[in-house]
């Protein structure tokens, strides 16, 4: 089991809720294969293995999710496909396996509504039914993202899955009209290189500051400025983005969360002659 960390007034952890493959030329977009293989090594049908880590952050008032995950609702094939291993069987299961009760979970932010990270949102019922894996909490979503995820254009329209919004329609979704705090000490910024109002979620403690980037930095390897993925729908917004968010971690001396990275859950970046890099690993 990780440790909370006392950021100073708030307190968080991180917690693998799926396991997966892609394709890692798609991971990786125009970067050659050579290069990426040094950071993730595929298996015979080219996929790397990837996780989503949620975060979970407590305050006196609010236990507050960071990203859903991949659930368990899948068929067989595309479950082998994506090589998909939800961590003890879905999000429910995933909490209880680390003694926090879903129940107890207040709000729920998902930084943008792509399968791989809001799918988990429902968990199967007795009867076979999707119901809410967190029976308590709101939904956290961007307007503008929720409205596209309803009329997705041609390249995204399989990441987004009608059974998924249904559920979190049941819960209760707030919809926020831009960037501001959701919470004392939890803020969101936007970015928009990914896809449409992706929500970087940030935590400034009174010890230590946060950022959790979701798509816009997945993995240890998305620091190099260059590195975008073939998911990407505006690539070259993405890098400026990237580069803009990357000062702001290094000035912060930051923690710096990847959401997909298997081998590596945080970093602290700095900054050099030929840009950001990692200055050091870190775990939480």
């Amino acid at each position: 089991m990780e440790a909370w960390v006392d950021l100073g007034g708030i307190e968080a952890r991180t917690l693998v809720v799926s396991r997966f493959k892609l394709d890692g030329g798609a991971m990786f977009g125009q970067v050659p294969k050579p290069l990426w293989s040094r950071y993730s090594k595929a298996d015979d049908l080219n996929r790397i293995p990837l996780v989503v880590r949620s975060l979970l952050l407590r305050t006196p008032e609010a236990l507050v999710l960071v990203e859903a995950g991949m659930g368990e609702n899948f068929g067989a094939s595309e479950a082998e496909r994506l090589a998909l291993e939800p961590v003890a069987g879905g999000l429910d299961d995933a909490l209880r396996a680390e003694d926090i009760d879903p129940r107890a979970v207040t709000h729920l932010v998902l930084t943008h509504l792509h399968f791989d990270h809001a799918a988990g949102v429902a968990r199967r019922s007795v009867g076979g039914t999707p119901v809410p894996a967190l029976p308590h909490a709101r939904v956290y979503v961007q307007r503008s993202h929720w409205e596209r995820a309803h009329a997705p254009g041609i390249k995204e329209k399989r990441s987004f899955r009608p059974e998924d919004l249904a559920v979190m329609e049941e819960m209760g979704v707030e919809l926020i009209d831009g960037e501001g705090e959701i919470l004392p000490r939890i803020s969101v910024r936007l970015s928009s290189g990914h896809t449409d109002a992706l929500q970087i979620v940030i935590v400034r403690g009174k010890r230590e500051t946060l950022y959790y980037p979701s798509d816009l930095i997945p993995t240890l390897a998305h620091v190099r400025a260059a590195y975008t993925m073939g998911f990407d729908q505006w690539p070259n917004r993405l890098i400026e983005e990237k580069v803009a968010l990357l000062a702001d971690v290094a000035a912060d001396d930051g923690l710096l969360v990847f959401v997909h990275d298997p081998n590596t859950v945080a970093a602290r970046i700095q900054e050099g002659a030929h840009g950001y890099s990692v200055r050091c690993k870190e775990t939480l």
